[in-house]
């Protein structure tokens, strides 16, 4: 009858894992199945921590078997330090993952209301020199604040039959002002604006993340902002 093996601290060590073996797999599956389909890698590490919890368990069951000697102790206090700095590798890995945001997550939205607060409705024609409104929305999801720059520009231009394109003559600067806006957070201000050139066929509207240029040539002008948006006009 071979003798039984004695309880080192190796031996309680590796207990101690299996006992909470259940525990763990079950918790790095929850976390595996709500991972986005891209993190292979930290679904990758959670499957090998498995593996190596079920080798620990079986590997512990086996040690019941065998008279450890001195230098199978030392393997066995290696092996138990590799499966537990895997399993602290594999955890910490997954949680970054997680909490971590994606580059392409960063983004702002930049849009026009009419004076209602509706995507509709827009001053679109009217007379020269009456005071027309909008509203600005700004969504920030930069994952910081940001101060945001609009700039605000009545445009005259002209279709190329050459080119079939639409060509900026002139565009004259209106406006210029800034708001903060708080990480994840969306801001929407009125905007009001006058048009005194009949000639005027659009009001364009530049974000500017940086500082603006001092000065944008008209051809470049819709390329300037971080976004743009426009609003064609009729001015009698």
């Amino acid at each position: 009858m071979p003798p039984e093996a004695s309880a080192g601290p190796l031996n309680r060590l590796l207990s101690d894992v299996t006992i909470f073996y259940p525990w763990i797999v079950g918790t790095c599956a929850l976390v595996a199945a709500i991972l986005p389909g891209g993190s292979s890698g930290g679904i990758g590490h959670l499957n090998c921590a498995a593996r190596c919890l079920r080798t620990a368990e079986g590997y512990t069951v086996a040690t019941g078997e065998e008279t450890p000697d001195s230098s199978t102790s030392r393997k066995e206090q290696v092996l138990s330090l590799v499966l537990i700095a895997i399993l602290l590798a594999a955890v910490g890995t997954t949680i970054f993952i997680i909490m971590s945001p994606q580059e392409g997550d960063r983004f702002t939205e930049f849009y026009l209301l009419g004076p209602t607060g509706r995507a509709a409705d827009y001053p679109v024609e009217f007379m020269a020199g009456t005071p027309q409104t909008v509203i600005i929305g700004i969504g920030n999801h930069e994952l910081r604040d940001v101060a945001y720059t609009v700039e605000t520009f009545a445009v005259k231009s002209r279709f190329d039959s050459t080119t079939n394109e639409t060509v900026i003559v002139s565009a004259t600067p209106l406006d210029r002002f800034s708001v903060t806006v708080p990480d994840n957070r969306t801001v929407e201000q009125p905007y009001t604006f006058r048009i005194m050139d009949p000639d005027v066929d659009r009001i364009e509207f530049l974000l500017f993340m940086e500082e603006p240029p001092e000065d944008i040539p008209p051809a470049s002008l819709t390329e300037a902002g971080y976004r743009n948006l426009h609003l064609r006009l009729r001015v009698h």
